[in-house]
């Protein structure tokens, strides 16, 4: 047992993984969530199955903390993991401004921006960190997930320059763990590639109810998201000197198609789990994010705009 204290907000499936992966580790764990949901948690193991092999983690062993009301303990954390939804960072970390000691943190959303929404709650002392993650992760129970597919380990790094000293010394500790965490130094190319295919591939899972190998082997869904793809790379091309491919049907033949067929076919879109539990999307971090990119940039991103605008009339 390390006295390395790891705080990880939020019950949902990537919650759960990392909660029981540090705590495999050794590390001190302290599990933030909804009062609602806390006796769940407390009364049984947290049990994670799947392609990362199975774990359970005895009652007691990681603290159940109200998300609400984060004790002394908390807020003297090594490590503040944020797992929740984009549109939640803002809430989540305000009552930690002022009051965290030491504190780091890490966020786990998709698309882009929460890094700077993070540095405007916590101010510019408090070191942030981004992540990238191919990792399948649904909850299967108040206590329970399930790792549905694997493409690589999760990738983490500083997007707006931050010392990585706090960083690394949580890599070191998750690398005792079952979930891998690794530095990468080109973050924001990194999560900009992750970018690319949540915007390809939640929406049109999330409105199709297909999985990513069904997605791909459609003929009419291929065809949306080589269209989808393509919009993405000229706005990236423009607005970042980035194009990780020539075109849409380059990224989903030789690119897309790959990723898929390493572990995730069988992985159905987060947002199609956030449509069916009536959650709020992350559709404004997404595609909404690509649409104004590209308006921003005089581009049209006419396919994104329309994905959106269905998502959201899901949502309602």
């Amino acid at each position: 047992m390390t006295d390395y204290h790891v705080a990880i907000f939020g019950g949902g499936s990537v919650g759960l993984c990392l909660a029981a992966s540090f705590a495999t580790a050794g590390a001190r764990v302290s599990l933030l969530v909804r009062k609602g949901a806390m006796r769940d948690l407390e009364d049984g193991p947290v049990t994670v199955l799947g392609a990362l092999g199975d774990h359970a983690i005895a009652p007691g062993t990681i603290a159940i903390v109200d998300a609400a009301n984060p004790d002394d303990d908390v807020l003297s954390c090594d490590m503040l993991i944020l797992t929740t939804k984009a549109y939640d960072v803002q809430a989540a970390l305000e009552p930690f401004a002022g009051r965290a000691r030491s504190l780091s943190v890490l966020l786990m959303q998709n698309g882009i921006g929460t890094a700077e929404i993070a540095r405007s709650v916590l101010g510019p002392t408090v070191p942030v960190y981004s992540t990238a993650m191919m990792i399948g992760m649904v909850r299967v129970a108040p206590n329970a997930a399930e790792i549905s597919g694997y493409v690589g380990p999760v990738q983490c790094g500083p997007m707006l320059g931050d010392d990585i000293g706090p960083l690394t010394k949580l890599l070191d500790v998750a690398a005792q763990g079952f979930v891998p965490m690794t530095y990468d130094p080109a973050i924001r190319e990194t999560i900009s590639f992750k970018l690319l295919l949540n915007s390809c591939m939640n929406p049109t899972g999330a409105l199709t109810g297909q999985t990513y190998g069904e997605l791909l082997e459609n003929p009419a869904s291929r065809a949306l998201i080589v269209g989808l793809a393509d919009e993405t790379l000229a706005a990236f091309a423009r607005a970042f000197d980035y194009r990780p491919a020539q075109s849409g049907q380059h990224y989903v033949d030789e690119i897309l198609s790959a990723i898929v067929s390493k572990g995730g076919g069988k992985h159905r879109s987060s947002m199609l789990q956030d449509l069916q539990s009536g959650r709020k999307t992350e559709i404004a971090f997404l595609n909404g994010f690509i649409t104004g990119l590209a308006q921003d940039h005089g581009l049209s991103a006419v396919r994104h705009d329309v994905v959106r605008q269905l998502i959201m009339a899901r949502e309602t």
